[in-house]
């Protein structure tokens, strides 16, 4: 256990500086503003947090109701790892990239549901190697795996456009792997 927690912050590490410098850069560069306030993690924090409150309820009891009914597997054995850089930074990371700075950029030049819908196509790009190395893009498995990764880019979207609040998305993420760690 303590041997993996160096490997563990190298990770966090590793993911803040590939993932959200470059953004936080990027958005000092090109839109000339403060990162936290063009992202949206300045703003509407509390309607943020009831739009987090109200898909975390819907999240919960789809994962209840779905995995206590048909799969009835449930682990709630997690490391240092799975909490750090699966669920808590995870969550932190993709969504500043994907719904705080891609999604935003592309509603500058498109619609917003086509640019949802371009950002969680992106979305389900980065999953590829997730699923290479951990053996899961078989046929079909991977086929539901792309459309689940799609229709939740979709849903992250959807709730950071209707709450104006990264936080509310953020949450909603993190919470969605933890359930997935937990369930799966």
């Amino acid at each position: 256990m303590l041997d993996s927690i160096p490997r563990t912050l190298v990770s966090a590490i590793v993911k803040i500086v590939i993932w959200i410098v470059p953004v936080i850069y990027l958005i000092r560069l090109i839109e000339q503003r403060n990162a936290f306030s063009y992202l949206r993690l300045r703003q509407n924090d509390r309607k943020g947090l009831k739009w987090a409150g109200w898909g975390s309820v819907v999240f919960i009891f789809y994962f209840v109701v779905v995995n206590f009914s048909v799969l009835e597997q449930v682990d709630f054995q997690l490391g240092f790892n799975q909490w750090l850089n699966t669920i808590l930074l995870v969550g932190i990371t993709e969504e500043i990239v994907f719904r705080g700075f891609i999604l935003r950029k592309l509603m500058d030049s498109f619609r917003f549901w086509v640019a949802n819908a371009i950002t969680a196509l992106l979305f389900v790009s980065i999953h590829f190697p997730i699923w290479f190395y951990k053996d899961m893009f078989g046929f079909p498995y991977v086929l539901g795996s792309i459309l689940n990764v799609f229709v939740m880019g979709i849903i992250f979207g959807f709730v950071y456009k209707k709450s104006n609040s990264l936080w509310s998305v953020i949450i909603l993420h993190s919470l969605y792997n933890l359930l997935v760690t937990v369930f799966y």
